[in-house]
């Protein structure tokens, strides 16, 4: 019998489905391994903050301990009165939300005009905003620049030096771009400001993108460390991030927790760090979630233009 020419199509269908099988399977192992390696240090460094100290007295050389019952103890003992804990979370906090108010701020109000085509010098504007984001004026510069504008111990260094963002004003006046000017023309008809337009027309099909780069705001804001080491020397001042990465370095909680005990001994420094580093990163993990949605649809739609 003589085969058909549907035979071959047929066996070749059979060969590429094959190769997608292999390929989704070799994926999935990889993205397994990558997945356990990456969360093993976060449930070694969870389950560190929440274990009796009896507990991690009998296991000290444990990657993992597991516990035979939970404890805050160790949240109680960093948050307690006095502690220096609190004044860099509130730091941390007030900056995350002003810093990322007046970034999105200052990115939508530029993006917004450089994305329109009857701009004047638009390219030029962008070639100016490209450059600084290819070549930055340096440590030394930029810390002289703020000493002048006599910004050192004080709040503002946080944000005013990293208020714009070029990659996030980038995306912002791409997604702009994606906008049905024909929005933007019944607006003007009915006798709309640019504000006006900006306000009530822009920013509310704007959301997936506004979700992203608020989170981009945020999470820089919140992790940020390195301004706070050039700019803030009085210990008051100092961010959450900047006093873990004190104790990480130092491998002591110092005089993180001042005042009264909660207990008459106190738990092991390694101990207090996983618990700092536990308070440090959970509130973006419990953000994120919720905003992921949008994280995705503004890139995806952010990246359609050029």
């Amino acid at each position: 019998m003589k085969p058909t020419s549907s035979q071959p199509a047929a066996q070749r269908k059979k060969s590429v489905l094959d190769a997608d099988r292999w390929f989704g399977a070799v994926n999935i192992t990889l993205l397994t391994v990558v997945t356990i390696v990456t969360l093993l240090p976060v449930i070694a460094v969870l389950l560190s903050s929440i274990t009796p100290m009896d507990d991690v007295i009998k296991q000290p050389s444990a990657f993992i301990v597991i516990p035979t019952s939970l404890t805050f103890e160790y949240y109680e003992w960093l948050f307690r009165s006095g502690s220096r804990i609190i004044d860099a979370y509130t730091i941390t906090i007030v900056r995350t939300i002003v810093g990322t108010a007046l970034s999105l701020t200052l990115t939508v109000l530029t993006a917004y005009p450089l994305s329109k085509k009857f701009l004047p010098g638009r390219g030029g504007v962008m070639s100016i905003f490209f450059f600084t984001m290819l070549f930055s004026g340096g440590m030394i510069p930029t810390f002289l620049v703020v000493n002048g504008l006599h910004l050192t111990n004080t709040f503002w260094a946080l944000i005013i030096p990293s208020a714009l963002s070029v990659y996030n004003l980038i995306i912002m006046r791409t997604f702009f771009q994606t906008i049905p000017v024909e929005l933007e023309e019944s607006a003007v008809i009915d006798g709309a400001s640019e504000m006006t337009t900006l306000l009530k027309i822009m920013l509310p099909v704007s959301l997936p993108s506004l979700a992203t780069i608020s989170l981009f705001y945020a999470v820089f804001h919140w992790n940020a460390f390195f301004d706070a080491v050039l700019y803030i020397t009085d210990r008051k001042l100092w961010p959450l991030q900047l006093i873990l990465r004190d104790i990480l370095v130092k491998n002591d909680i110092g005089d993180l927790a001042l005042g009264g005990s909660l207990t008459d001994i106190r738990p092991p420094s390694s101990v207090l760090i996983n618990t700092t580093i536990v308070v440090a990163v959970l509130p973006i993990m419990c953000v994120y979630p919720f905003l992921q949605r949008y994280f995705v649809q503004g890139m995806m739609v952010g990246s359609i233009k050029g």
